[in-house]
């Protein structure tokens, strides 16, 4: 994820350098938040490059963000409403640390600052339930995917949409590993953490994608399998993480270059983990959650050993980590959301 390479960078402009954290020993709760039901759960969670921020976004289409270090809550930069629409995603512009994009479910993107308040901008995409957006590692684009099936393009200058990627139909699976476009709903999209042109998708229709967006075609080839139903894709070097809405293999590595499975990482279940969650937090760790056991768990990618987690009241929708996998972030369809720190 293009995140983890901004973060070093803000970090190294700062004249400090990214210290890896060392072999991790457990789970700690630091700070639980209890919500008003009015709220309508948790679908979207997004710490500053930095960590000293998090921001957090509502069923009910509220926006707000939090103090880290003390759990303090910074600014409210929009309510929540009756009727409101679930903010699905929220994701810090790379080149701005005040500046905050936020996607809903009614095809809306704010662009907000977190420090004044203020509302900069709302894009729209008519018709479209937007699931995902992602910068590019270079902060020139971002990118969206959602309901309609299409993947659009945006310059981050202008907000404006550059480039359309179609879907392909409205309903059924591909069957051929060629050049379609995405068939149902998308719900996951990451740019890849060392090139600015290369993104992956994925949603309902089995299949993660890799594109270019100096193609005009865009979609390169697929990798057949991960049912995708969250944000639940992430990318590490040449590996793809999947987190997938099924019983069985849920938390799957993927080779990038070849499309090969290449590992199976052990969620701890004993009735299934459909997955809607998960994330490298560091190169040997994956934090990730769903509604099989309602529980946001962290796991040693190389030994399978599972570190800890946390019980959440409800599935676990959205989730995050910052500072190098130190301070973990998990929320759900429960009335609450937590901060954890990994104790090394």
């Amino acid at each position: 994820m293009a995140r983890r390479v901004l973060e070093a960078e803000l970090l190294a402009s700062q004249g400090m350098t990214p210290q890896p954290m060392g072999p991790a020993k457990a789970v700690e709760l630091f700070k639980e938040f209890k919500l008003h039901k009015t709220f309508s759960g948790i679908f979207s969670l997004q710490f500053n490059y930095n960590g000293d921020t998090l921001a957090v976004g509502f069923g009910a289409g509220g926006i707000q963000t939090y103090a880290t270090n003390t759990g303090t809550l910074c600014k409210e930069l929009r309510s929540c409403r009756q009727g409101g629409y679930a903010i699905m995603v929220l994701r810090f512009h790379p080149k701005d640390p005040n500046i905050l994009y936020a996607a809903s479910t009614e095809g809306h993107i704010y662009v907000l600052n977190i420090s004044t308040g203020e509302t900069l901008a709302t894009l729209e995409e008519m018709g479209n339930e937007i699931n995902c957006m992602d910068f590019s590692v270079d902060g020139y684009n971002f990118a969206t995917g959602g309901k309609d099936l299409a993947i659009r393009i945006y310059e981050t200058k202008s907000n404006k949409v550059v480039k359309t990627y179609p879907g392909f139909g409205s309903g059924g699976s591909v069957f051929e590993k060629n050049q379609v476009g995405n068939t149902m709903r998308v719900f996951s999209l990451k740019f890849h953490p060392n090139n600015q042109y290369i993104f992956v998708s994925g949603g309902w229709d089995n299949h993660v994608k890799i594109w270019d967006i100096r193609d005009n075609d865009g979609i390169k080839r697929n990798i057949s399998g991960p049912h995708i139903c969250g944000d639940s894709i992430d990318l590490m070097e040449n590996r793809i993480l999947t987190g997938q809405w099924t019983a069985l293999h849920a938390l799957q590595e993927f080779n990038y270059t070849t499309g090969a499975l290449s590992r199976e990482i052990k969620y701890p279940n004993t009735d299934g983990a459909f997955l809607y969650a998960s994330l490298y937090s560091n190169e040997d760790t994956v934090f990730a959650g769903g509604s099989g056991t309602n529980r946001a768990e962290l796991i040693e990618i190389s030994t399978n050993r599972h570190i800890g987690g946390h019980q959440m009241p409800a599935p676990v929708h959205a989730l995050d980590s910052a500072c190098q996998g130190r301070i973990l972030a998990a929320g759900g369809a429960g009335a609450s959301f937590v901060i954890l720190k990994v104790l090394e």
